[in-house]
């Protein structure tokens, strides 16, 4: 247990089964014996998943915490030159730097790792003086960590909880959080990559979008009164999908 709250150091791992036996729950046709068998084949299909990936990390990444500081170099004057431009920033200095960055974001702790990890993940580039630029909208890791197996754990319990939040208020007029996809079953092969550089460019531009909107108005923002609990993860996530379809 996480004493200092008294919340479990394995509550998202116990919300996302949670999600995962709702929904086998809601299918009238499993029954439990088949429920037990489709439990045990899936821990032994995981186990041999785990073997084969042999996870690597570079240390533990906030990816919350990267895509705050760079917002804000991209979005605060004192940041920027006269042409609206992000500046190059030095490590540490009077002026600003990186380690301002860090500290006025809230992150001050996280700064020595942090800027390492800017550049792991492809958020910053280190110029000929010693200096830094962000060069990525994105962060990209490219080895499995547990942060991104973290990532999907969450993703898969938000969309049941999303859909279960949906179809449980009943009010007509109600306001229902998005939860739409849209697909095509006979996608020519030919068409994959193209398919993926679109959806990139669209998904991008709506993500920059609801990024923008929630950085304006996330928790540093309101009055110091304003309490944790008062306060809620939001957000929304754009995934692409190409899978061979089922004979």
């Amino acid at each position: 247990m996480n004493r200092a709250n008294g919340i479990s150091p394995h509550a998202k791992k116990a919300e996302l089964l949670s999600a995962v036996f709702t929904l086998c729950g809601l299918d009238p046709t499993l029954n439990s014996l088949e429920l037990a068998r489709l439990v045990d084949q899936s821990r032994r299909v995981a186990e041999s998943r785990i073997r084969r990936l042999k996870p690597g990390r570079i240390g533990s990444v906030d990816l919350d915490a990267l895509g705050h500081v760079v917002y804000h170099w991209q979005r605060t004057s004192k940041y920027l030159d006269e042409d609206g431009r992000p500046l190059r920033l030095p490590l540490r200095g009077q002026g600003p730097s990186l380690q301002s960055l860090f500290r006025e974001t809230g992150h001050k702790t996280y700064f020595p790792s942090g800027v390492q990890h800017l550049r792991d993940v492809g958020r910053v580039k280190k110029t000929r003086n010693g200096c830094y630029l962000p060069c990525a909208e994105v962060s990209i890791v490219q080895s499995l960590s547990p942060e991104l197996v973290e990532l999907l754990a969450q993703t898969i319990n938000r969309v049941v909880t999303t859909v279960l939040h949906n179809t449980s208020l009943r009010k007509k007029d109600a306001i229902r959080l998005v939860e739409r996809v849209t697909m095509v079953p006979d996608l020519p092969r030919r068409e994959v990559n193209a398919f993926k550089l679109f959806a990139r460019e669209q998904g991008g531009a709506l993500i920059d979008t609801v990024n923008d909107w929630l950085e304006r108005r996330r928790g540093n923002q309101v009055p110091r009164r304003t309490t944790h609990a008062g306060r809620l993860t939001a957000g929304l996530h754009v995934f692409a999908f190409v899978e061979k379809n089922s004979k």
